[in-house]
This record gives structure tokens, C-alpha cells and sequence, in this order.
């Protein structure tokens, strides 16, 4: 009887293994489970439209007669799916995941170099400092081949995905370099790449910081930064958030927390379901209650305009610019389990006045997309009373001052695109990329006495008064033909474009602020006490 007794237990025991395989199984058609950047759980349930298209994919995959890339078929389904979303909801394929996720930690692999492409040919300009190849490349270096591929002519738009690679690995670059061909065993390594591009300081009281992307170390980087102003005397900031199209929400609520006063609010979102979260400052803020002027522009968007819209909507400090972009959607990164990830859009934020400033997008990315045209065309580049938003979206800050939702941050202070006093035959040179292409020839004719130049000499010291007057003379003018401002700007012009070719994007805005309309007059503003 024992026996029969253990007999039955092993086949109930097997009939329960074999049930609880089955109900899985079955489970497993009908739900998932995926992380997002937290490394949160996300719950999955299947409909039976999606589990059909589970089952075509299976059968595509196993029965269909030809052979077919069903990964990539994947991609391009899930890239038609959502196109129909909004436009800030996207499919991030395996690479660029890998490189979203790299830009957010602050650094990407590669070899260092910048360059331009200049007719059909990648031609090196500077090596950043950090690269362990600092001292393979020169100036005017032109690449010929990545690892044997050419990459010259209509390859050259080949070049910069072959000098990409795994971390420590070699690639080997044949340049020709003042008439002689070279080959060059470059090493891939770990490239910083810093939120904050720029502090120092303009006056004597004033501070600047610039910031290029929010990401997981911007706070510490912004917050050393500021002591380090702080520490030189700094008691009022200008924060330049031009560009800067956004990163990670968090990063920019800690910064936020620096300006604002204990329990003010920075930002509050609200889901699907109409469920509220809110982000308010603690007591902690390095710079609470002093003197703040932040720049933004066009290009401004999503986190830039958190921290704009919390300082504009608590009365906390001093917008200069232009309207900004117009981002007031939150996404959540989820990973699909394969490397690849959907930035889904799952909340919208609303400054601490309850405005959200996320532009209409219900008329398609096209149109989405031409909105800054649109400004440019309809001259609210140029005047604030362009910028046309109904009273419907009018709300009060706590001191009455009137800001407006419904597509960007409106500035407290306006500065219009046209204001460095240049005549319309500057606008029209640079639309068509002539002087840009005039001041590289230059470099490239110059270059072996260029490259000996330190980059803060040429800042202090380098004169372009000869090569403006050639630029002029090029297009038909002479400096009598231009005011004294006028002339004096285009050769900044020149010079901040030297720089950037020259050093990188650090050194141009340093060239760039000496007369930079937006940082003169946050400097005009404080020194009259506003």
C-alpha cells in the first residue's frame, strides 16, 4: 500500500509540475515584465491584437519561404508604431540605446578627434585634451581610410560609424598630412564629455555657468562649479541654458533646489490616470535668494525649461532670451530586453503656476518639427509682440507677474536674434555658410603656425582685422561701409569661429561672450541692481 501511496504522490507530483508549466506558459502569452533607467519593474499585459502579432512574427520567422531579417522587420514595425505616437516617443535600436546611455553617464568611446567635413573629406581639427591620441593627430590632418575602408568621397559619411569601436580597442587611421600619407594605430577609450562646458566669472560679482545636457553627474559638476564661483566672490549667476535640448528630469530638479526657498514647488506631472506627483525645494539651496539671470533660447527644451519655468513661476530670478522649445512631456526609458529601449511618454510636467508649455503636436511631426521656422518666419525672432498665445493660457506668479503656458517659456527679458546690429548682408553670407567656409580656408592655409598657438593666448591676443577686411572685401564691402559696432562684432564673429575650429566649443563661447547680447545685458541688469 506504501508503495501504491508513494507511486501516486510521484505522478500528483509530476501532474502539478506539468500544470503549473502549462499555466505559465499560457501567462507568459498574456504578460511580461520590463526595467526602466530606475531599474523599476514594469508590468506588461498583452491584448489579443498583440499577441497576433506575436504569433505573425513566429510564423514570418519559422514558416515563410524566403529568408527574411525579421529583426529588422521588428525595428521598422515598432519605428512605424511610434511615428504615430508623439514626437518625443521613440524606438532607441541597440547602438544608439548604447550611446543614449553612454551620453547620460557623461562620456562616449572613440579616439577623440573633432573634424568637419569638407569637401567630401574628413578633415581633423583639434584632439581633445583627455584622448590618449592627443599627440598622433594635427590640424588639417585629412582622413583617408578607417581600417582599410575608404572613407573619402561619398564613404566619408562612413568614417565617424568605423572609428567607433569597443573600449581599448586599436583602429587604424591612414591621413595625409602636408602631402604625405600616414598611418596612424589610434586607441578607443572612454572620452568625457562634461555638463558644464563653461564657469567663470564676468565681473567681479557675476558668475557664469553654461550647461549642454543634464545627465547623471550635471548636479555634481553644476555644484562644484558654483562653489568654486562662490569662492571667487561670486553673489549673482548667470546661467546659460541655451542649446541645452534637456536630459534627465531629476538633474534638473536638483539644480532647481539651489535657487528656490524651502517647500517651494520646481514641478509637478500628471499621468494617465490623472495621478499628480510633485517635486518641491528643500532647504539646502546653495543660492536661494540671490540674484539669478538665466539665458535660454529656441533651442531650450524639456529639463531646461523645468528649471527656467520653476525660477520664472517663483519669482526666484531673471529670464533673458527667447521663447524656448516647448517640451512639457516626461518619458520613461524601458528596456525591451535585447539592448534596444522605447522612450515612451507616460506624464506631463506643469511649472509650479500649473502651466504646461509643451507645444501642439496633434497636426504631425512635420509641422511639429517647422515650429521654429514658423517663429523665425512670423518675426517673433525678432519682436516679442510676434509671440501670439491666448489669454486662456495666462496664468500669475506669487508676486503678479503674467507668464503664459502653451508652447515654451516666454522670457522675462526679451533679446531678439538680429540684436548684434548686423546689416542684412551678414545674415545673408551665413545662411549660405560663406564665411564659415572663408575663415577655414584660412585655417587651412595657415595651420602650422596656428597649431602653435595656446588656446588661452589666442583668446587674450589673436587680432582678425586682416582677414575681416578680406571676408568684406570678398562680398563686395569695406569696413567704411559698416559702423563701428558693427565692425567690431563681425570680427568676434570671426574670431569665436577661428576658435572653435581651432580648440572646440569651449573656446568659441569664451571668444563668443565678450559680446554676446543676452550675457551683456544680464551684466547691464546687474550692475543697476534689476
Amino acid at each position: 500500500m506504501n508503495r501504491i501511496l508513494k507511486v501516486l504522490n510521484v505522478i500528483l507530483g509530476l501532474l502539478a509540475i506539468l500544470i503549473i508549466f502549462g499555466l505559465g506558459y499560457q501567462t507568459g502569452q498574456r504578460y511580461d515584465i520590463a526595467v526602466d533607467e530606475n531599474d523599476k519593474y514594469v508590468a506588461i499585459s498583452y491584448s489579443v491584437n498583440e499577441q497576433k502579432m506575436r504569433r505573425l512574427m513566429s510564423l514570418i520567422d519559422n514558416q515563410y519561404i524566403e529568408n527574411i531579417n525579421t529583426d529588422s522587420l521588428v525595428d521598422n514595425t515598432i519605428n512605424f508604431v511610434m511615428s504615430n505616437l508623439d514626437p518625443h516617443s521613440v524606438y532607441l535600436e541597440k547602438k544608439l540605446s548604447r550611446d543614449m546611455e553612454r551620453e547620460m553617464k557623461g562620456y562616449y568611446v572613440g579616439i577623440g578627434i573633432q573634424y568637419v567635413i569638407y569637401n567630401d573629406t574628413m578633415i581633423i581639427t583639434h584632439v581633445d585634451k583627455q584622448s590618449p591620441n592627443k599627440s598622433f593627430f594635427k590640424l588639417s590632418d585629412r582622413v583617408l581610410s578607417v581600417n582599410d575602408s575608404v572613407v573619402t568621397g561619398k564613404a566619408v559619411s562612413r568614417a565617424a560609424d568605423l572609428i567607433q569601436g569597443e573600449i581599448n580597442s586599436d583602429v587604424q587611421i591612414k591621413i595625409i598630412r602636408d602631402g604625405e600619407k600616414r598611418t596612424i594605430n589610434a586607441r578607443r577609450s572612454v572620452i568625457p564629455r562634461a555638463s558644464v562646458s563653461e564657469s567663470y566669472m564676468l565681473t567681479n560679482q557675476l558668475g557664469y555657468i553654461k550647461l549642454r545636457r543634464f545627465g547623471e553627474n550635471t548636479y555634481l559638476e553644476f555644484k562644484t562649479a558654483l562653489l568654486k564661483l562662490k569662492h571667487q566672490g561670486m553673489n549673482a549667476l548667470v546661467l546659460d541654458l541655451r542649446g541645452n535640448p534637456g536630459g534627465l528630469m531629476s538633474s534638473a530638479e536638483r539644480i532647481a533646489d539651489e535657487f528656490l526657498g524651502s517647500d517651494q514647488l520646481i514641478v509637478f506631472t500628471q499621468d494617465a490616470d490623472g495621478k499628480k506627483a510633485y517635486r518641491y525645494a528643500t532647504n539646502k539651496g546653495e543660492f536661494d535668494g540671490q540674484q539669478l539671470y538665466v539665458l535660454i533660447d529656441e533651442g531650450s527644451a524639456s529639463a531646461s525649461e523645468i528649471i527656467a519655468g520653476a525660477v520664472q513661476d517663483n519669482d526666484a530670478g531673471t529670464i533673458i532670451g527667447r521663447r524656448s522649445y516647448g517640451k512639457g512631456l516626461v518619458q520613461r526609458e524601458i528596456s525591451l530586453g535585447d539592448g534596444s529601449k522605447l522612450r515612451l511618454t507616460t506624464a506631463k510636467y506643469y511649472t509650479p503656476t500649473g502651466r504646461s508649455i509643451q507645444k501642439p503636436y496633434s497636426n504631425g511631426i512635420e509641422q511639429y518639427n517647422s515650429d521654429i521656422t514658423k517663429r523665425y518666419l512670423s518675426g517673433e525672432m525678432f519682436t516679442k509682440d510676434s509671440i501670439k498665445i491666448p489669454d486662456s493660457l495666462m496664468f500669475k506668479t506669487p508676486k503678479g507677474k503674467i507668464v503664459y503656458g502653451g508652447g515654451g517659456i516666454i522670457p522675462d527679458v526679451f533679446i531678439p536674434i538680429d540684436s548684434m546690429g548686423y546689416g542684412r548682408w551678414f545674415y545673408e553670407q551665413t545662411h549660405n555658410d560663406l564665411f564659415n567656409i572663408q575663415i577655414f580656408n584660412h585655417i587651412e592655409k595657415n595651420h602650422e603656425s596656428l597649431q602653435k598657438i595656446l588656446e588661452e593666448h589666442f583668446i587674450s591676443y589673436y587680432k582678425t582685422d586682416e582677414l575681416a577686411l578680406k571676408m568684406l572685401t570678398d562680398i563686395g564691402l569695406s569696413p567704411e561701409q559698416l559702423d563701428e559696432k558693427e565692425m567690431i562684432n563681425f570680427n568676434n564673429f570671426i574670431k569665436a569661429g577661428m576658435a572653435r575650429f581651432l580648440y572646440g566649443q569651449t573656446a568659441y563661447d569664451k571668444v563668443w561672450s565678450r559680446n554676446d547680447p543676452m550675457i551683456l545685458k544680464a551684466i547691464e541688469l546687474n550692475n543697476s541692481g534689476k
